[in-house]
Parts: structure tokens; C-alpha cells; sequence
């Protein structure tokens, strides 16, 4: 803007010289570092963005007087602004465009007038963009203004700032501004120089933004662009501003006309930046599309700062600057990929996306670089991802899934071993079998990865194989797991035993683990156990005649039996009838019969229990019921343990050897089968009473048996030598002479037994002597 000057009655004529154009700074154009449009009037090719407050002659003809013309003839004149200038019609046309440097038909310049005594007059001139705006110089017709400010405006004309301030007297006409040397670029002052009375006619008032005689470190730092750039009007109180040239922060040798705006003049200075250095704008402010690897900055005189293309490996076309990444990588890259295609992500589009990975044949460039991941969702880690790309230093292999805990193969679909039940709910992926690591199989997985139930060795069972089967104990690392219990068939009550330590549970006066040994003092009942002395069963009756022979023998004559009487038989089963005796006669027959037995309801041989039987024998002197071993447990079953015994039975002929008299010595296997089948039959190991068995009567004598009980081995202090006794059958092991179980008796053709004659003996001797005798 151009204001008129404060005088009453004045004419302000401003008029300015043509300045030709300056060439771009740098020989070398834009190739090496920046490079300048050429400077120029601004005002040329822009009249119509010139506007004044006040113009002579613009509504009728009007008369003016120029003060500075006292010495001529014609002091005054008359101007007619109705019209556009013509230099052959409309001479007397001041409008503001005639500032713009025309020439009338003589070759003198044109001006703009204002109207006569006017004030507060003022021109404005509106860029269509941003210049670089150097200096400005103006020249007056007649006296320049005795007060003057220039100010710029950003934001087409909303708000001011001031660049300059020129007065007559700067103290009177702005106090508050000051009056001193420019001390630094951007200080506004007020100038006096150019507003003194001298010269009365064309005047100058010049004004360089730079000031040559302050150094500028930095030419482009915030404070030099805001005074070189960034202005689109220009206002002018008493005066007018233009010379510059396009801004195009070092990236232009040249400007092309702004879109939407008509060349009026070839050497109009155009506002549009032709850029360069991959820079786009107006005024060439920002990189061009996809050019953002680099921060934007204004070209210096050795560096063009060129905008450098975003590296995105062919998978975006577009890109954004980020100064975090810029100083991350020590200044050397700042572009982000935006919008990737083709599967991947990264800055650069560098690495596959998730649930995606590089195939390692391709390149990463290459379109079909990445392919999808085969990982199962739900044993692996974030749904399925897997490692975009190989790195060994990271420890990531393309295609690789990412297992979570308990999980494990290929595509993470398999519980780890000792792990089962996958589940997507579960963090870990699987959960433990917990098996007992004692209890499970070396080979194969440890539990089922869908039930988790564990896999068991041959002795071992439970949910976790921390268990021995029934009849197994000692759960260990051993190949089977679990040892047999291998209680005695007969010593134990039951098969099983405890699976910590093994003990069977045994039967009355049975011991050891399983059961097998008989407790001190207690025996096992041999196979004829269950025998009846004939001459047990006799009775002398008062006057009746002795026809018996003694203890160990009994003779019976011709014709003549005897009648047994057997009562608690102790296991009901069926038995052989053994007749031990020795006849007189090679022909002596021996018959056995039975008298009015009843019949059982199931077998017609077999004989109820709690009952009491009479046998008739012709002759014997001793009775045996041998029990039939195969109708026992452990011998009556089909399977291999009953089908041993069987076999060894009779391969050791355990049961002929109590068919001979003597008895010869038992094998140590029959040994323990026959404790086994004692122990059944009588409920666990013997004592005296059980070796009673039944008794036998003469003729029509009943003598029933003794109450049963559990006693010791009961050997006779007297005639044995220790109070052991043999396993099987209680044979206390006799001193000589001395023959029964509890070695209690004098041997055939002996005598001096007992207690009665003992003490006989000892009173007819001081010594004791022997006892039976010969």
C-alpha cells in the first residue's frame, strides 16, 4: 500500500525506474547445489492486483498544482483518470497501474497521483504467491513523505507486520520506535534519510531487506525466511514496494506462471517454482510423492539437499518423512513405507506381515516373496504367526512357528512330550500328564496327548501310573514297574499285599513277606496229618479180658474190625482213606466199608461237614485221610501258576513219599507246596491239637476228638533235644530211644518215660540215669 503524504493540499507522485532482471546465482544452474530464479519488478504483469485509496481524475476531471513547479510558468494541471491511459489520447490518466514504468509519447515515464490535499492515501499490491522479496526502490515526482511505514502481510492482509518505519523526525512522529542503526536482520527501525525536504522532485526512498553490512550466519534459519519470504501483499503508507523474485528455497532456476493467473508481460516475474531436487510447491516447499527418504531443506551453495527416493522394495509407491527414524539411523534415512502391498510391512516393506514369510527361493522384491504361514492357531504363539524371514544371529528360520510352551512339531500342532489336551484357551498350549515317572514306558509318549492318560508299564496302572496292579508292589524304575507280590497261595488270605513294602497278609502263625514261613514253635501239617491210632481207640472196661498190645501197635485178630469215628475233618474236601498196618499173614485181607453214610444233595461222594462218620475196617492198626490236593486253590485251576504246581507235585512225588513207612525226607520244594496246602486246610500253621486229628474205637466205642486250637510245637523237654520241630509235620527232633511228634515216648523194647519214673528212679539212685532204656 502507498499512502499520500501528511501535508494539506499535497500531491504525492510516485513513479518507479525499470531494473532488468538478474540470472541464477549459481553457474552451475541446479546440478551441484542451489539455484535462483532471476530478480525482477514484481509489478510488471500484475497492474490489475494494484489498488489505491485515492487517484486523481478517477471520477472527473480535477485540477492539481505541483509545489516543486514555482519556478515554471505552469504550476498547475489537470488529470482525468476516467479512462485507461493512452499515450496518444488519455495522457492526462493517472491511475495506479502507470508505476509500472509506461512512457508517454514523448518517452517520459508515467506516474499515479493522488488527489489534490488528500491524505491517508495508500496503494496495495496482492502476490498470488510467496517471493523472495529483496529490496524495493521508489521515486517520487515531487517531495517524498515526510512520514513512512512498509508492512507485509502473510495471510492476505488478516494481520500486519511492520518492516520498516522513514520520518522527518522519528522521536515526534513514532517515539516508540527506534531511531538507531540496524543491528541485526529482523530489528525494526525508523530511518531518517530519505525524508528530507531535498530533492523536491524525483526523490528516492530505498530499502534493502538484507542490509549488506550485517553478517548472516545463517541465510536460511527462521528469522531471514520470514523477512525474505512468506509475504503475498505488500502495504505501503505514503509510499509503493516491489522488487524481488519467485522463492523457491534454492530448488528453481526458474518460475512458470501460478495456475488460474494470465501473463500479462514476457518479463512478468511468475510465482510458480519450476522445481528441481526431487522437490514439489509452489514455492518447490516440500519433496516431491515417494521422495521422503531425506528431510526437505532448502539447497545451499554445495548441497543441493536433493530430496532422495523411498527404498520400499517395489511394494508401495508412497512414503512419509519421520525424524525419529532420520536420527535413529544416524541421519542417513528417514522414509516410512506407507501402505504396503503384497504381503509385507516394514519401513522399507522390508519383512512379510504377520501370519506371512519370505519365501526363501524369492527375493524380497519380488511380489510373490511372501506366502502365508502354516502354523496351527491354536498351539501357536499370536494365533499362528511364524518368523517373517531367516536371520540366524536372531535365531529365526522363514516359515518357522512359534510353539508356545508345552508345545511342540512343525506347525505347533502336537503336545510336547509329557504333555497333553491342547487347547487354545491354555497360554501354555498343553497341560502336564503329571505321570509318575517310575510307572510309565521308556518307549513312546508318556500319556495319550488327547485324554492324558498316562502309558503305563506291564505291572503298573492308574490315571498316572503311579499305582501297582493288584497283586504287584514296589513301584520302581524297573523294567515292568512293579514286582510280583507272590504271596504263598495258601499262607496268604488273599492274593494282594501292599504296594509299598509287599507284605502279604498272612494266615495264623504264617510269617514272612509272602507268607511262606511258619512262625517259631508252629509247624505244617503233613499230607497224613489226619491219621487215627487204633489203639487210641481202645478202652479197658472193668473185667473185660486185654487183648491189645501196647502203645504203637495193636493187634487184631482174625474176623475181628475195628470202628473209627471221624469228627471235624478241618477242610471240607474230598480225602483218600490210607490204612497203614502189618499183617501176620501174607493172605491177610483188608477191607474198608461204610455204614449208612447219607448222600450229599450235590455229589453222591461227598459228605456233609459237621458231621460224624463211622468206618468199619477189618484191620488196622492206624487210619490216614490223605486230602486230594488237586480240588485246593492253587491246584485246581487251568492257568500256568496251578498247572506248576501240579506237575511238581508229581515230579518231586510229594505225595508218594507219605505212602512209605518210614517216611523218606521230603523234597524242599514239596516242603513248601505242603505247607501251602497245611495252611489252607487249617487256616494257617499247627500246634498239638491239631495233630489229634480223629480218633478211632474198638467194637462199638465212641471216642470223639479234641477241640482244635493253635498251639506250639510242644516238643517234650525230656526226650527231644530242642523245642523246634520240623516244618512240615512237627516232628520234634528226638533224643535216643524216643520216638513220637513230641518225642514223648520210649521206643519199642524201652522203657523209663515220664515223670512217674523219673522221680522213682532218682530216689533209688543219687544220679539220674538214661530214660528209655533197653
Amino acid at each position: 500500500y502507498l499512502t499520500s503524504a501528511s501535508f494539506a493540499h499535497s500531491v504525492i507522485i510516485l513513479f518507479l525506474p525499470v531494473v532488468a532482471q538478474e540470472l541464477p546465482s549459481t553457474p552451475h544452474g541446479c546440478m551441484e547445489g542451489s539455484c535462483y530464479p532471476a530478480t525482477g519488478n514484481l509489478l510488471i504483469g500484475r497492474a490489475i492486483n494494484l489498488t489505491a485509496t485515492s487517484t486523481c481524475g478517477l471520477d472527473r476531471p480535477e485540477q492539481y498544482c505541483i509545489v516543486s513547479h514555482l519556478q515554471d510558468l505552469n504550476k498547475c494541471f489537470k488529470c482525468d483518470s476516467q479512462e485507461p491511459y493512452d499515450a496518444y489520447h488519455h495522457k492526462k490518466n493517472h491511475r495506479v497501474e502507470n508505476v509500472i514504468y509506461q512512457r508517454d509519447s514523448r518517452g517520459e515515464l508515467t506516474w499515479w497521483q493522488s488527489v489534490n490535499g488528500e491524505e491517508n492515501v495508500s496503494i496495495r499490491l496482492n502476490l498470488e504467491a510467496e517471493f523472495h522479496f529483496t529490496h524495493l526502490i521508489m521515486k517520487f515526482k515531487t517531495f517524498r513523505p515526510a512520514a513512512m511505514i512498509i508492512e507485509r502481510s502473510s495471510d492476505f492482509g488478516r494481520t500486519w507486520r511492520p518492516y520498516r518505519y522513514f520520518a522527518y523526525n522519528c522521536t515526534k512522529t513514532f517515539p516508540r520506535v527506534p531511531a538507531h542503526s540496524l543491528r541485526f536482520t529482523d530489528e525494526v527501525i525508523c530511518e531518517e534519510r530519505y525524508s528530507d525536504i531535498e530533492p523536491s522532485t524525483e526523490g528516492e526512498v530505498i530499502y534493502k531487506v538484507l542490509d549488506p553490512a550485517i553478517h548472516v550466519k545463517d541465510p536460511y534459519s527462521l528469522d531471514i525466511q520470514g523477512i525474505l519470504a512468506w509475504w503475498v501483499s505488500v502495504k505501503l503508507r505514503y509510499e509503493l514496494v516491489v522488487r524481488g523474485s519467485c522463492f523457491c528455497y534454492g530448488h528453481a532456476s526458474e518460475c512458470a506462471p501460478v495456475p488460474g493467473v494470465t501473463t500479462r508481460d514476457s518479463s512478468m516475474i511468475h510465482g510458480h517454482c519450476v522445481c528441481k531436487h526431487n522437490t514439489v510447491g509452489l514455492n518447490c516447499e516440500r519433496c516431491r510423492d515417494f521422495y521422503h527418504n531425506a528431510p526437505w531443506r532448502p539447497a545451499e551453495t554445495d548441497n543441493a539437499h536433493t530430496c532422495r527416493e523411498c527404498n520400499c522394495n517395489g511394494h508401495s509407491n508412497q512414503c512419509h518423512f519421520d525424524m525419529a527414524v532420520y536420527l535413529a539411523t544416524g541421519n542417513v534415512s528417514g522414509g516410512v513405507c506407507d501402505d504396503c502391498l503384497h504381503n509385507t510391512m516394514g519401513r522399507n516393506c522390508e519383512t512379510c506381515k504377520h501370519f506371512y514369510y519370505q519365501d526363501p527361493t524369492r527375493d524380497i522384491r519380488d511380489p510373490a516373496a511372501c506366502i502365508p504361514c502354516d502354523c496351527d492357531p491354536v498351539g501357536s504363539v499370536e494365533g499362528g504367526v511364524c518368523d517373517s524371514h531367516t536371520d540366524l544371529d536372531l535365531g529365526m528360520i522363514g516359515g518357522q512357528c512359534r510353539c508356545k510352551q508345552n508345545i511342540r512339531g512343525q506347525r505347533c500342532d502336537y503336545c510336547k512330550e509329557g504333555h497333553y489336551g491342547l487347547s487354545l484357551d491354555n497360554p501354555l498350549g498343553c497341560q502336564p500328564c503329571n505321570c509318575d515317572p517310575r510307572g510309565i514306558t521308556m518307549l513312546g509318549a508318556p500319556c495319550d496327548q488327547i485324554s492324558g492318560d498316562c502309558s503305563c508299564k506291564r505291572y503298573v496302572t492308574g490315571r498316572y501310573c503311579n499305582q501297582c496292579l493288584p497283586e504287584y508292589w514296589g513301584l520302581s524304575n524297573d523294567l515292568a514297574g512293579c514286582r510280583p507280590c507272590d504271596c504263598d497261595f495258601g499262607g496268604c488270605l488273599v492274593s494282594g499285599c501292599r504296594m509299598d513294602n509287599g507284605q502279604c497278609e498272612c494266615r495264623p502263625h504264617l510269617i514272612g513277606r509272602q507268607c511262606s514261613e511258619v512262625q517259631p514253635a508252629f509247624f505244617c501239617a503233613s499230607l497224613d496229618n489226619n491219621k487215627h491210632e487204633a489203639e487210641e481207640a481202645l478202652e479197658r472196661q472193668p473185667g473185660q479180658m486185654v487183648t491189645w498190645t501196647g502203645p504203637g501197635f495193636a493187634r487184631v485178630k482174625d474176623g475181628a474190625g475195628l470202628k473209627f469215628t471221624i469228627s471235624n475233618v478241618p477242610y471240607a474236601m474230598e480225602y483218600d482213606i490210607m490204612i497203614r498196618y502189618e499183617p501176620e499173614d501174607w493172605e491177610a485181607l483188608v477191607s474198608v466199608t461204610s455204614l449208612d453214610l447219607p448222600t450229599s444233595l450235590r455229589c453222591g461222594n461227598m459228605l456233609p461237614t459237621e458231621q460224624m462218620y463211622t468206618l468199619t475196617l477189618s484191620l488196622s492198626p492206624q487210619l490216614v485221610l490223605i486230602p486230594r490236593y488237586e480240588e485246593l486253590p492253587g491246584f485246581q485251576g487251568d492257568d500256568s501258576p496251578d498247572e506248576r504246581r501240579r506237575q511238581e507235585m508229581e515230579l518231586y512225588m510229594c505225595l508218594d513219599s507219605f505212602m512209605t513207612v518210614p517216611m523218606p525226607a521230603l523234597a524242599e520244594l514239596c516242603t513248601t507246596l505242603i505247607c501251602s496246602i497245611s495252611a489252607i486246610m487249617y487256616n494257617g500253621a499247627l500246634g498239638e491239637s491239631h495233630s489229634d486229628g480223629v480218633k478211632a474205637q474198638r467194637s462199638l466205642l465212641n471216642v470223639q476228638s479234641k477241640q482244635r486250637s493253635h498251639c506250639t510245637c510242644q516238643c517234650d523237654p525230656q526226650g527231644s533235644l530242642s523245642a523246634e520241630c520240623d516244618k512240615v509235620g512237627g516232628q520234634c527232633h528226638c533224643k535216643p530211644n524216643v520216638i513220637g511228634r513230641k518225642c514223648d515216648q520210649c521206643a519199642p523194647g524201652t522203657y523209663g518215660f515220664g515223670h512217674n519214673v523219673m522221680h522213682s528212679l532218682q530216689k533209688r539212685v543219687r544220679q539220674p540215669r538214661s530214660i528209655c532204656q533197653i
